[in-house]
C-alpha cells in the first residue's frame, strides 16, 4: 500500500496530555516536560519478490568456526552478531563474529544484496554496533574471549579496531543505556569465569577475578563501578523491574549460577531477587510486550528438550548428567525457559501455561511480530555440538530445529515453520528488516555453518515502523526511549535497545505489526531524558523518522 510522503509537522501536545497517557500502569505521573519534534514519513519498498507464506534462506559466505582440532565447549558458545547502519546510507548492514576464524562486515544496499568486507578480528563473543562516543556516527565493538573489548571504526571501505579505553579485562556479555542520566551511553560488561579460570587458572583471581562492571562514559574514555566480583554472564538487559519507570540492570548467568539483578536508586544499585522462578542456565533474556498490554514480560532461554520421545532423551541425559545438578527447596532455578509477567506488584513465571517453556538446547530467543498481525510471535535457535561434551553421538552434536512459535492474540503460542526451523547449531540471532518492506527478517550466526539470512515474504498485514533521531545529544539514536501506539484496539509497547537475545545487536529502527488497520494512532515517544512527544497518527506501511528539534 502506497502513501504520499508527509510534510514534516511539528508536534506539541498539552503537558497534561502527556503526563497522563505516558504514566505506566494506569497511574498519572507528574507532569514531564514536552518534546517538540518534527516527524517525516516515506512509503516501505516494494516486494522485490512474489509474495509467499515462508520465510527465504539465504546462506552468506561467513562461516563461523570453533577450535582447529574440533569444536570444544566453551568455544562451542559461538560467537556474537550486529545490526546497525555503519556507513551511513540508511541499511542495517551485518556484522559477524567468529571464534577460530576472522569477523565479517556485510554492507546492505537494501535490497538483499550483501558486500562482505574482511577483517582480522578472531576470538569474539559480544558485537554491537553503537555510537560510543556521541559523535553521530556508529562504531563497532566487540568483546573477545580472552582479551579486552575493542573498538572498530569503518572509514574508506575498511574496518579497522583499537582497544577499548579504560576497559582491561576481558568480557563475555554486553549492552549499552544511559544509566546515569547524563545524556552519553554506558556499558554494562559481564565476565565468564568458568572458562577464564579453565585458561588462566587461579592467575585469573589473583588478577583482581571477574564478575559484573557498569563503565559510565567520562569525558574521552570510562569510570568503572564493579557490581558484583563473580559471574558466568551470556545476556544483559535493562528492564523496569519495579516498576518506577527507570531502567534496571538484569544479568543472566550459564552453569547454576543465580542471575543477578539491581535496581537503580538514588543511592546507587541496589541487589534484589525479584523472580520467584528462574532459568538455571540462562542463555538468553529478551525483554518484550508480549500481551499487548504496555506492560514487558522478560523471557529467558535454557536447555530443555521439545520432544520428550526415547531417541531425544537418549541423546540429551548423558549431557545433561554432566551439567545439571540436584534441585533444592530454597534454589529458584530450573533448566528451562521462562517467561516473567508482572501480575498483582510481582513477577510470575507463566512459560508453562503458554507452553514455551521447552524449545531445546536454546541461544538466542527473541519476541517480533513475524507475521504483521498485531502480536509479537517467539523465535528461538537451537542446537549444540561439542567434542568434550557430545562425543558420544554423530557429528558431537545435538541436532535439532529452530522453534518459532506463533502469537495468537495474547492468549496462547503455537509452534509453526515458515521456513524457520534449520539454521544450523544456531546461537546469536536478531529479527531486523533489511529491505524496507515493512517485514521482519530474521538473521542467524550459527556454529560450524553458515550465516543465515531468512528473508520475510509473508505479506499478510499492515506495519510501521519508527526511527527516532536526537541530533543535539551524545545518544543520537535515543537508545532508552520507549514507543507506545494504539493500533485498532490494541496498546503496543516498544523500547530502543542495543542488545537482546544471545550476544545479538538490535536494529534501532523500531517495528510495530498492526494487522488489518489502516494506521497508528495516539503515538506516545518517552525519550531517554525523559521527556515526552505525541502523534496523532501514522498511516499504515511507512517508515517514520520522529526527529526532536529542541
Amino acid at each position: 500500500m502506497a502513501h504520499q510522503t508527509l510534510i514534516p509537522v511539528v508536534f506539541c501536545a498539552s503537558l497534561l496530555l502527556m503526563a497522563c497517557s505516558g504514566a505506566q500502569n494506569g497511574a498519572i505521573s507528574p507532569a514531564a516536560p514536552v518534546a517538540t519534534t518534527t516527524s517525516n514519513s516515506v512509503p516501505f519498498s516494494d516486494q522485490a519478490t512474489p509474495c509467499g507464506t515462508n520465510f527465504i534462506r539465504h546462506e552468506l559466505p561467513h562461516i563461523t568456526t570453533g577450535d582447529s582440532a574440533g569444536t570444544y565447549v566453551y568455544a562451542s558458545n559461538g560467537s556474537g552478531l550486529a545490526v546497525g547502519d555503519v556507513n551511513g546510507d540508511g541499511n542495517d548492514d551485518v556484522i559477524f563474529g567468529n571464534i577460530a576464524g576472522t569477523v565479517t562486515l556485510f554492507l546492505n544496499d537494501g535490497q538483499m544484496h550483501f558486500t562482505p568486507i574482511s577483517t582480522d578480528l578472531q576470538d569474539v563473543r559480544a558485537l554491537a554496533i553503537v555510537d560510543t562516543d556521541g559523535d553521530g556516527k556508529p562504531e563497532v565493538v566487540a568483546t573477545q574471549r580472552f582479551r579486552r573489548p575493542v573498538i572498530g571504526e569503518f572509514n574508506d571501505g575498511v574496518l579497522t579496531f583499537q582497544d577499548m579505553p579504560d576497559v582491561y579485562s576481558a568480557f563475555y556479555a554486553m549492552n549499552w543505556h544511559d544509566l546515569n542520566g547524563d545524556g552519553t551511553l554506558d556499558v554494562v560488561f559481564g565476565t565468564y569465569d568458568t572458562e577464564q579460570l579453565q585458561n588462566q587458572g587461579l592467575i585469573f583471581n589473583e588478577r583482581g577475578g571477574g564478575g559484573v562492571f557498569v563503565y559510565y562514559r567520562d569525558g574521552a574514555g570510562y569510570r568503572a563501578e564493579r557490581l558484583n566480583e563473580q559471574a558466568d554472564a551470556l545476556a544483559i538487559a535493562f528492564p523496569d523491574i519495579n516498576h518506577d519507570g527507570v531502567s534496571d540492570i538484569l544479568v543472566g548467568n550459564d552453569f547454576n549460577r543465580r542471575d543477578m539483578a539491581w535496581l537503580a536508586s538514588p543511592t546507587g544499585w541496589q541487589s534484589i531477587e525479584p523472580f520467584g522462578q528462574t532459568t538455571e542456565n540462562t542463555m538468553s533474556i529478551d525483554v518484550a510486550d508480549v500481551f499487548n498490554t504496555g506492560t514487558n514480560t522478560i523471557f529467558a532461554t535454557d536447555m530443555k528438550p521439545y520432544n520428550q520421545d526415547v531417541k531425544t532423551m537418549a541423546s540429551w541425559l548423558p549431557a545433561m548428567k554432566k551439567l545439571s545438578r540436584p534441585l533444592t527447596a530454597d534454589d529458584p532455578q530450573y533448566p528451562e525457559n521462562t517467561l516473567q509477567v508482572w501480575q498483582n506488584g510481582q513477577w510470575q513465571n507463566q512459560a508453562y501455561s503458554l507452553q514455551i517453556d521447552a524449545s531445546g538446547w536454546s541461544w538466542s530467543g527473541k519476541f517480533g511480530d513475524l507475521d504483521n498481525d498485531g502480536w509479537q510471535d517467539l523465535y528461538v535457535v537451537n542446537g549444540m555440538v561439542a567434542k568434550d561434551l557430545l562425543g558420544y553421538l554423530p557429528k558431537n552434536q545435538i541436532d535439532e530445529p529452530d522453534m518459532l512459535f506463533v502469537n495468537n492474540a495474547g492468549q496462547s503460542f503455537t509452534r509453526a515453520d515458515w521456513g524457520l526451523s534449520d539454521s544450523g547449531s544456531g546461537r546469536s540471532m536478531t529479527m531486523v528488516d533489511l529491505n524496507h518492506d515493512g517485514r521482519l527478517d530474521v538473521v542467524v550466526n550459527p556454529m560450524d555453518g553458515h550465516a543465515v539470512i531468512y528473508e520475510n515474504q509473508r505479506c499478510a498485514g499492515n506495519s510501521i515502523e519508527l526511527r527516532l533521531v536526537q541530533p543535539r545529544t551524545a545518544n543520537h539514536t535515543a537508545i532508552g526511549a520507549t514507543i507506545r501506539i494504539r493500533a485498532g484496539t490494541q496498546r503496543m509497547l516498544r523500547t530502543v535497545r542495543e542488545s537482546a537475545g544471545y550476544l545479538s545487536s538490535e536494529s534501532q529502527i523500531i517495528h510495530f505489526g498492526i494487522g488489518e488497520v489502516d494506521a497508528a494512532t495516539d503515538i506516545e515517544i518517552t525519550w531517554p531524558d525523559g521527556s515526552i512527544s505525541h502523534i496523532d497518527t501514522i498511516p499504515s506501511n511507512t517508515l517514520t523518522t520522529v526527529t526532536r528539534t529542541e
